[in-house]
């Protein structure tokens, strides 16, 4: 049998924040959470375009598929990891397998035919660029 220190201080925040958010939380106001098999992603933004980094940690680019279907733009990747180590069974086991994903909507001004992506040790980058803001055509007339 293993001791666990219990540790009151820490016990009772969780217990009171949990209770909390069971009264108050209304459902907009979620911490954002990531599942466990979702890609980890930044996403920053420049003039010309979205810049949106996702790390795929123990992937090679031939396991990793991007995809663009009616607006939404998919990363994915696919592991299978051995039942048995080398020396017998695991002892311990924290490497994912299975199907990791995350999935984004495509604003409306974004050029999608043109979105290009690198895979460098384990990043992919995805430069997803901004299409031209069309401007009104604005003439002075005359008043005569």
């Amino acid at each position: 049998m293993t001791l666990v220190k219990w540790n009151p201080t820490r016990s009772l925040i969780t217990d009171f924040d949990r209770m909390l958010d069971g009264i108050f939380n209304d459902g907009w106001n979620l911490n954002p959470t990531i599942r466990t098999n979702a890609i980890p992603v930044d996403i920053s933004e420049n003039d010309n375009a979205f810049i949106l980094n996702a790390d795929f940690p123990g992937f090679d680019k031939t396991d990793v598929n991007l995809t663009i279907e009616e607006g939404v733009l998919t990363l994915s990747a696919n592991r299978e990891l051995d039942n048995k180590s080398n020396d017998g069974a695991y002892r311990i086991r924290e490497r994912r397998a299975g199907s990791f994903s995350r999935s984004f909507t495509l604003p409306e001004n974004v050029l999608a035919d043109d979105i290009n992506a690198k895979f460098k040790n384990g990043t992919l980058s995805v430069t997803i660029p901004k299409a031209e803001e069309v401007k009104p055509d604005v003439r002075q007339i005359k008043i005569g």
